[in-house]
């Protein structure tokens, strides 16, 4: 069967199994690659592909320096791979493998021993899901020569009418969740695919919207849309993306607040106390002087049951702003006692967004 549309330049399979490698050349034959590279190393394997242009990457679970996971992981960290389909082929089928997979971002998931046509059939859809977003990115650089032209007006409504689809991405991520509740594994990997990448998207419209409202002299309009685009890297943990926003937003208001800051919040609200904690720890990358970070730590460590990182965490924020009333009242419950120090109110402390500290009064 002839798959020429889809014509791959360059595949690499990385796996530290020969036999494997051996069958999965001969199943790539049918979409008739020009160039396959094979590797047992992850760490070669992601040098090989941050230097050159790859269309596929068939991985197995096991290599020789690091598990398939591992690798994935670490691809998706790099920007320069996140549009790269990674398939997992691999022998191991327990539920909790493969929802590992989709975690870090996997776009097919292939059994061994596996039928022709099952391969196909994950490659072809391995492909589609990188490219659910082609005609809203060409949107997107359509707008951006508009700004570039100094036509901001048009530059404006190109880009809200991207952003006008915003909830897909919710019902992209609630697919997931039901096809992930019925086992329908491959169907999971397109839905969280697809959600990914409009929110990807979105980052770089409420940017554009941004740069546009800034070349009209609205900076209001230009800091909000920024910050949009600063929480929205923030919740996929991308550090210098949120870094370099945030720092632009902060020329222009220097009390903006922290997007790590505010995804733990939002987080800890929700529930999840171990994704707060690690937006708070991003959070002090950005600001390390801010006393609403400590204490909001603090105060997911105490909800956690943890005491004693609670009041490690509460002190750093009241050596920081002694005054800091929120912080003297979690550190009363804690210690038992008043903190021994007395200052002026939050605020001595340089670090940006101080209106972001939780009060325990919400509880």
């Amino acid at each position: 069967m002839d798959y020429s549309p889809i014509l791959f330049d360059t595949v690499v399979i990385v796996t530290r199994n020969e036999e494997n490698a051996r069958r999965d050349r001969r199943s790539l034959a049918a979409f008739r690659p020009r160039r396959v590279e094979q590797f047992s190393s992850g760490e070669k394997a992601l040098e090989f592909l941050t230097a050159n242009r790859t269309d596929m990457v068939l991985l197995d679970s096991q290599l020789d320096d690091m598990e398939g996971t591992q690798f994935l992981r670490a691809a998706r960290r790099d920007l320069r791979l996140k549009d790269v389909p990674v398939v997992l082929v691999t022998s191991e089928s327990q539920r909790d493998k493969v929802l590992d997979a989709i975690a870090v971002g996997c776009a097919g998931y292939i059994l061994r021993p596996y039928s022709q046509e099952t391969f196909t059939k994950h490659v072809l859809r391995g492909c589609q899901v990188e490219r659910v977003t082609e005609i809203e990115r060409e949107q997107i650089e359509d707008a951006r020569e508009m700004v570039a032209m100094g036509n901001f007006d048009d530059a404006i409504e190109a880009f809200e009418e991207i952003i006008s689809e915003q909830n897909m991405a919710q019902k992209y991520y609630d697919m997931g969740c039901r096809c992930l509740i019925r086992q329908k594994y491959g169907q999971a990997i397109i839905a969280f695919k697809k959600a990914i990448k409009i929110n990807d998207l979105f980052a770089e419209a409420y940017k554009g919207l941004a740069d546009a409202y800034k070349g009209k002299g609205e900076l209001d309009e230009f800091k909000r849309y920024l910050q949009k685009a600063a929480e929205i890297h923030a919740q996929f943990n991308r550090m210098e993306e949120t870094k370099e926003l945030f720092i632009e937003v902060l020329k222009y208001d220097p009390n903006t607040p922290n997007p790590f800051n505010s995804l733990g919040v939002k987080l800890r609200k929700s529930g999840d106390l171990a994704g707060a904690l690690h937006a708070y720890q991003q959070a002090l990358t950005l600001t390390p002087q801010d006393e609403n970070i400590h204490f909001n730590m603090s105060k997911a460590f105490y909800f956690m049951g943890n005491t004693e990182r609670a009041r490690e965490c509460v002190e750093k924020a009241l050596d920081i702003s002694p005054g800091f009333e929120e912080g003297r009242r979690l550190y009363r419950k804690l210690a038992g006692r008043e903190f021994p120090r007395t200052g002026p109110s939050p605020g001595a402390g340089g670090g940006a967004g101080r209106h972001e500290a939780e009060s325990l009064r919400d509880e």
